[in-house]
């Protein structure tokens, strides 16, 4: 399968590093202010064209389908920012019209102001027209449904998310729901755990303490006496 090919060709680059941290090696620190012990680096793949660019343009097909009335694609600094680019690139070979890219930064932090949107200022973004937010990987959804407000506070419509890897956590599932957002991705980390099992990337115990954090993911944390930091960063 071809989406199994190009998962497999980023593994074979180190794209997931999974610590013991029962066995005292130190939890990552992820930009919501959780922890986890695991990190899949999709956004540092972005100068890997053979990897970054089949991505884009499959999760572009998925977007297409599920989001066929889109006017423009809006990405999250700093991860979502490459593969927005070329997914409105996909898109537009796709719907055979423009689809104007903006970014948004400071998604981080909750706010609806304008100048936190770059790129709006162009005639072919429809004034109250239809945006997908994009992010590289969606693991705790936070900056995610930040995003989508921002737009919102803008003026627009934004029912749908997209992302080339979703950790598909129960957090980050009720929040988009909160947000009223639909979440259109490429392969969730389950899937991606999978194929790394398959092809023997990692061991059988890495594979299973990534995937206990996924049942949990607050409860992981709090057995290995973690809690969430205000503010994160992935390290």
């Amino acid at each position: 399968m071809y989406q199994e090919r190009v998962m497999l060709a980023a593994l074979a680059t180190n794209a997931m590093e999974i610590r013991d941290v029962q066995a005292g090696e130190q939890a990552f620190l992820y930009s919501s202010g959780n922890h986890g012990p695991g990190y899949v680096t999709i956004k540092g793949k972005v100068g890997q064209k053979s990897i970054i660019v089949p991505f884009a343009y499959q999760l572009a097909i998925r977007v297409a389908e599920a989001v066929p009335d889109l006017d423009f694609v809006a990405g999250n600094v700093s991860g979502g920012v490459v593969p927005g680019w070329i997914l409105s690139e996909a898109l537009e070979n796709l719907m055979g019209r423009r689809v104007p890219f903006v970014y948004i930064r400071d998604t981080r932090k909750k706010g609806g102001q304008r100048e936190l949107i770059t790129g709006l200022d162009n005639p072919d973004v429809v004034e109250g027209g239809t945006a997908v937010v994009v992010e590289e990987l969606v693991n705790f959804a936070q900056t995610t449904c930040n995003g989508a407000e921002a737009l919102r506070a803008s003026g627009y419509n934004v029912t749908h998310a997209c992302c080339i890897l979703f950790y598909g956590n129960p957090k980050s599932v009720e929040a988009l729901r909160e947000t009223g957002l639909e979440m259109v991705y490429l392969f969730t980390l389950r899937e991606f755990l999978d194929v790394a099992g398959l092809h023997h990337t990692h061991t059988p115990h890495q594979l299973d303490i990534y995937r206990e954090f996924l049942k949990d993911p607050l409860g992981w944390q709090a057995r290995h006496g973690l809690e969430p930091v205000k503010d994160g960063g992935t390290r």
